[in-house]
């Protein structure tokens, strides 16, 4: 086990694109090996501005001195950025799936039960229960 590899999620960071580490491109991609060692290319976007792709699977990222680590996966969008906020990840990872999507990458997708899987998210907070919690502590 290496000082990245996540206890939760199968997915171990595998370095930046050879030839263009130093470049401008170099901080751009960024490989994941999944459980089957099989190398996957992952574009790399701040937290905040990580895009909604259809067909993609997205990570949660924290960046450490030894490297990345993979704190949650899911769906792009909003789910992805909310993990990112929870899990406090500067990254959010992207891989868009081609023709033939890996078995090893949709797994991450299927959807998550919060009373049995720890990588699951809670639901959004509505506007709703934000009034209702507000006037709870006003009160």
């Amino acid at each position: 086990m290496n000082a990245t590899d996540s206890l939760l999620i199968p997915l171990y960071d595998a370095g930046r694109l050879s030839g263009l580490t130093d470049g401008a491109l170099g901080a751009r991609f960024r490989f994941w090996r999944d459980q089957d060692g099989l190398r996957h290319v992952f574009s790399v976007y701040p937290a905040a501005d990580a895009p909604d792709y259809p067909d993609a699977l997205a990570i949660a990222v924290r960046r450490t001195p030894a490297g990345s680590i993979a704190l949650w996966a899911g769906l792009p969008g909003e789910a992805a950025k909310r993990a990112a906020r929870r899990y406090q990840a500067e990254e959010i990872h992207i891989h868009v799936f081609g023709d033939a999507p890996p078995a090893s990458l949709t797994g991450f997708l299927l959807p998550r039960d919060p009373a049995t899987d720890p990588l699951a998210l809670p639901a959004p907070r509505t506007d709703a229960m934000r009034e209702t919690t507000q006037s709870r502590r006003a009160a």
